[in-house]
């Protein structure tokens, strides 16, 4: 590869804060070739399909990485359940899966180098109560607070007593929480009695 085209990807990815998608790398007239070629030599990492993370940049990925890969590899998707409580600081540590929610429609592939706990809602409940920020470029999208806390109580079989415990009672002390909103998205999802068992009315 001559070193103008090097150092013209270079460039690219450290303009994109070190994720760049190889749509964009052939619209700006970036070879299959040379992509294989600094993949092959380990200069850029495959993170799914269609994405890569600018190894020969140095730099350490961003704390939240598996959240932007996730957002970056569907755009749609959202970070919910207890990935979605990590976010918003009610568990103190990071669960061992990224939990993502996607349209029942969407079956575009999720493949990451971690693991992941798919969730399909329906168009009715996908979108409410999403929050957006940006990450190394990316948009990353993940439900609010309250909506989180019922998805939780929804899937307890799948997270476990001892989450779900964990998760609550951050919750209770949580000083952002809206439990008008908590309320009346469990009335939305048809589990309002079950949430006010584990979050009584006071």
């Amino acid at each position: 590869m001559l070193k103008r085209t090097y150092d013209k990807i270079y460039a690219m990815f450290e303009k994109s804060s070190g994720y760049m998608r190889t749509r964009t790398l052939l619209k700006n007239k970036v070879s299959t070739i040379h992509i294989r070629e600094l993949y092959e030599s380990g200069e850029i990492e495959r993170i799914s399909h269609g994405n890569y993370w600018g190894t020969f940049l140095g730099k350490k990925k961003p704390d939240d990485y598996k959240f932007v890969e996730a957002c970056m590899t569907n755009d749609r998707a959202v970070i919910c359940g207890p990935s979605a409580c990590f976010y918003h600081g009610l568990l103190k540590h990071e669960p061992d899966r990224v939990y993502i929610a996607t349209m029942r429609t969407d079956r575009a592939g999720m493949e990451l180098k971690f693991p992941v706990s798919r969730h399909y809602y329906s168009a009715r409940a996908f979108d409410k109560d999403v929050k957006t920020y940006t990450s190394a470029g990316i948009k990353v999208r993940v439900y609010d607070v309250d909506r989180t806390v019922v998805d939780c109580i929804r899937m307890a079989d799948k997270i476990g007593d001892d989450m779900l415990k964990s998760i609550l009672r951050e919750y209770k002390r949580y000083s952002k929480k809206n439990l008008d909103r908590l309320y009346e998205y469990a009335d939305e999802m048809r589990v309002g009695r079950l949430v006010r068992e584990y979050v009584p009315v006071k």
